[in-house]
């Protein structure tokens, strides 16, 4: 797994407050009590954790981990 790939994970873990290994299983986001709360918590994270900036439409449109992923891959620079 790529590093942004795994940071994103972490972030979605820790706001989902599963377990990677369960976002690994069921990668979508729904299936984890993803609503509207968790999904502002998830964008803010992620553009505060990670530096990088999201389209609010196109974030709202990612149904799986990968989705985000492919949302955030563009802008981030590893540390």
């Amino acid at each position: 797994m790529s590093e942004v790939a795994e940071a994103v994970l972490e972030i979605l873990s820790d706001v989902l407050e599963v377990s990677r290994g369960e976002l690994r299983a069921t990668p979508v986001l729904a299936a984890h009590e993803w609503d509207s709360t968790s999904s502002l918590d998830a964008l803010s994270q992620l553009e505060t954790g990670l530096g990088v900036r999201v389209d609010l439409r196109a974030f709202h449109a990612a149904r799986t981990v990968a989705d985000v992923v492919d949302l955030v891959s563009p802008q981030f620079e590893p540390v």
